[in-house]
């Protein structure tokens, strides 16, 4: 009875929400012009925050779609039906949407095979671990890391929490002990600041996509990789660190933890050749999207790597795993993939997002003129570090109570118009902020798995999150602001 009376609360606040929402859209439909706004800018204006509403309320498919359908009404694109089929066209015709599609596959075949389990069980039967409680989180807290960072945060920690509550278990700590809360908090922080790694796939795409559609620059990917990897490496070596010599929670418990009687306790079945294809891909592929980084442009693989793109690659991977076939079956599977793996959510919201992004900076709209006068009493003026501070303050905040990757995307064009008034390189404040929007942990609206971690109520008290999750989200702040936009600078 209780569960009925849930379910219908959570129903009622979903169609109120949902209201909310499509009344947003609408109302902005008639709305007289404000200030440097156009007529055609307020009716994307009112699209797109109906969307970041509902991205945040509610969903991610069908808020899109909608999204999608009142910008070809605006006339943004022209006018009547030759309008909308040019909206329609553009927003999934768009390169980092076609990217979405073929990556989701890529990647989600890891899962589907059953390459997750094998990286998780290597980190965990490293003989380092044997004795070292700290080398032991370490190295758990790294195959969270590169799990979410491949995949995403949810699969890291189905994953990788039945393996956590296991050994656990095994070693006799309970929720009293004081390391608990500490090893879980600090497994989940780990695992969603994992997630915008990599530029060319998932959720990080639609900031990265949206920042490059609007300054029509492009963003070189092995910069960004290493300034993520290099302040995500300092966050979790400090953690780790002021937990073994500041907080000093017993770890008697597991201090007698064996790699060897993990492993033997712990056999997974022989590795097969689909599953060895696809851990010798993953490399392959990232260093064929970083070589022309880093080569000479006449270099003949690189020429080739250049036209093909982050699209093309990837689409090629993608045919040459269903050429090939194991057992009477394709190494990639592509509709079973599909079926299981692919996240409908995420592919419309890339297309809704960068498209919406696009109209929102487009001379037609008058945002960006509108943006200028209307923060420049509280940014304008100011030195280019306070300006920094500001953002990345501003994105920590809202990414804990809204869609993070719709919050990098709402801040994009007060990060461009300001820089090009201040005569900065906008790519290092928006790429701090894309990176500091994931750093969402504080409430269950801070993203999906946020909510699944405030859910599971027998791993996380909300006590526990934000007494321990306030100072890890402060401490990456004060790392990206002293020590990632230096040397954002330094690289980009």
């Amino acid at each position: 009875m209780m569960s009925a009376q849930v379910d219908k609360s959570t129903e009622m606040k979903r169609y109120i929400h949902s209201v909310i929402g499509i009344v947003i859209m609408v109302i902005f439909q008639f709305i007289a012009p404000i200030g440097a706004i156009t007529p055609v800018g307020m009716k994307v204006v009112g699209a797109f925050l109906g969307m970041v509403y509902l991205w945040s309320m509610v969903d991610t498919l069908w808020p899109s779609v909608l999204g999608l359908l009142v910008i070809g009404f605006s006339g943004f694109a022209g006018e009547g039906p030759p309008g909308m089929i040019a909206t329609m066209l553009n927003a999934f015709g768009n390169f980092t949407v076609i990217l979405t599609l073929f990556a989701m596959i890529l990647f989600g075949a890891l899962y589907h095979v059953g390459c997750t389990n094998y990286i998780a069980h290597w980190f965990l039967t490293r003989k380092i671990i044997t004795g070292r409680p700290y080398v032991f989180i370490a190295s758990f807290y790294a195959a969270c890391f590169l799990l979410a960072a491949l995949l995403s945060p949810i699969i890291s920690l189905l994953v990788l929490w039945p393996i956590a509550l296991s050994i656990m278990e095994e070693f006799h700590v309970t929720k009293n002990d004081k390391i608990w809360p500490y090893f879980f908090v600090g497994m989940f922080f780990v695992s969603t600041i994992g997630q915008p790694l990599f530029p060319f796939k998932g959720a990080q795409l639609i900031v990265v996509a949206a920042f490059e559609q609007m300054s029509n620059t492009s963003v070189p990917y092995l910069p960004y990789m290493l300034l993520n990897l290099s302040i995500c490496t300092l966050l979790m070596v400090t953690y780790i660190l002021v937990l073994k010599f500041i907080i000093r929670p017993d770890v008697s418990k597991i201090k007698n933890i064996d790699a060897d009687r993990y492993a033997a306790e712990n056999q997974l079945p022989p590795i097969n050749l689909r599953q060895k294809a696809y851990l010798i891909m993953l490399p392959i592929y990232i260093i064929l999207l970083l070589m022309p980084n880093f080569l000479p442009a006449d270099f003949p693989l690189v020429s080739s790597l250049k036209i093909l793109g982050p699209m093309g690659l990837t689409m090629f991977i993608a045919v040459l795993f269903s050429i090939l076939r194991y057992e009477g079956k394709p190494f990639l599977e592509f509709k079973e993939v599909a079926y299981r793996q692919f996240n409908w959510g995420i592919y419309f919201m890339i297309a809704a997002a960068v498209y919406g992004a696009n109209a929102l900076s487009d001379d037609a709209t008058g945002v960006k003129a509108f943006l200028l006068d209307t923060l420049n009493p509280l940014l304008g003026g100011r030195s280019e570090f306070t300006f920094m501070i500001i953002m990345f303050t501003v994105a920590l905040i809202i990414t804990n109570f809204a869609n993070n990757a719709a919050m990098a995307v709402v801040l994009m064009p007060v990060i461009i118009a300001f820089s090009e008034q201040m005569g900065i390189n906008p790519m290092p404040v928006a790429m701090g902020v894309g990176m500091m929007v994931f750093v969402a942990m504080l409430t269950p609206a801070a993203s999906p798995h946020a909510g699944m971690m405030h859910g599971y109520k027998s791993i996380y008290s909300t006590g526990d999150i934000m007494r321990l999750g306030f100072p890890l989200c402060i401490l990456a702040l004060v790392y990206y602001c002293l020590i990632g936009y230096p040397l954002a600078k330094l690289i980009f």
